[in-house]
């Protein structure tokens, strides 16, 4: 009789312990906000938005993200500004076009500060001049890698309109354009580049070589967006800090997650787009680059007059970054 009545006991206080846990669960549940975040491209160049989202750090901070990728800047600028995506990680050159166009788009972070491709061409260009006249494909028209072709070949004295900008899309999609002769060039990063160079495809700039500031890519968000939610703009931004911190210091964690996205098995290829992308380029405190917003900028002013009379704080809103880097928050986390 004894024995029934602790076994009874035990067994009630396991059910009781069992309800609060899981009462504990669903509450923490219900307390995660739901929050859209897309990115615009599989490529190294996005780990820093991936890197939260497999580590639980999106989750720690209250958020529950779900990552959609949109090909294209000017898609995922579209979908933020509807609010089907309130931010996104992708090109800075189509945040900088649609806030002047009015759209209060604005980066909040700027994850890649220089130039991350690699210009592929077929065997008939032998030098860059060669490539007037003759058709670039790029990913989408208005995309970050329409928009860095066109500032770095003015450069080299070839303007928009001796060039013929294809939107082809996808990096394989191209390849195949380039094998066929349909383009005559596009931009790659690693590992794209170890399949261009498998295929026969020629290398002619490394344009991750150019002492050049430019704002390839970051976090926007649009000003309203920052008034109505400041806190899940905040928490967003600890997050992905933090996201950054564990990809600089921690090589084999890193590199694990660009496997998973990138799909690719072979460790050589993963190895060197963590070195020559994420390494090379992630910036600790990731505060978008003023000069190379002002490089993009100067290229838009013969067709948009609003870009000749605007600056590039106008394009920025770095509150939440000053606040982290001010507190002493980012500096703890490489201690």
């Amino acid at each position: 009789m004894k024995n029934r009545f602790l076994r009874t006991s035990i067994a009630l206080l396991c059910a009781v312990q069992l309800l609060t846990l899981t009462s504990s669960f669903v509450w923490a549940q219900a307390q995660m906000e739901k929050l859209r975040v897309a990115y615009t491209v599989i490529s190294p160049t996005q780990l820093n938005v991936w890197t939260p989202k497999e580590t639980g750090l999106y989750a720690k901070h209250g958020l529950d993200v779900e990552l959609v990728l949109l090909v294209g800047a000017p898609l995922a600028v579209t979908a933020m500004i509807a609010g089907e995506t309130p931010i996104i990680h992708t090109g800075a050159s189509a945040v900088i076009t649609s806030n002047l166009s009015g759209s209060g788009s604005v980066l909040i972070a700027g994850s890649i500060n220089r130039f991350p491709y690699v210009l592929f061409v077929t065997d008939q260009i032998k030098k860059v001049e060669d490539l007037k006249g003759k058709k670039f494909g790029v990913s989408r028209i208005g995309s970050a890698d329409n928009a860095a072709a066109a500032t770095v070949l003015d450069k080299y004295g070839i303007k928009e309109g001796d060039i013929s900008y294809v939107q082809v899309g996808s990096v394989p999609t191209r390849l195949a354009a380039m094998q066929t002769n349909a383009i005559q060039a596009t931009l790659l990063q690693p590992p794209e580049t170890l399949k261009a160079k498998e295929i026969g495809v020629r290398s002619l700039l490394d344009f991750t070589k150019l002492d050049v500031e430019w704002q390839q890519n970051g976090v926007a968000v649009t000003r309203d967006y920052i008034k109505r939610n400041p806190d899940t703009v905040r928490r967003f931004m600890r997050a992905f800090v933090e996201g950054i911190h564990y990809n600089l210091t921690n090589p084999k964690g890193g590199q694990k997650i660009l496997q998973k996205y990138l799909a690719i098995k072979d460790e050589k290829a993963i190895e060197e787009s963590y070195n020559e992308i994420v390494l090379k380029l992630t910036r600790r405190v990731p505060y978008p680059t003023e000069p190379g917003i002002q490089l993009f900028l100067d290229q838009l002013k013969p067709k948009n007059p609003k870009a000749g009379q605007a600056k590039p704080s106008d394009f920025t809103d770095v509150s939440f970054l000053k606040e982290l880097e001010s507190s002493g928050y980012i500096d703890r986390l490489y201690r």
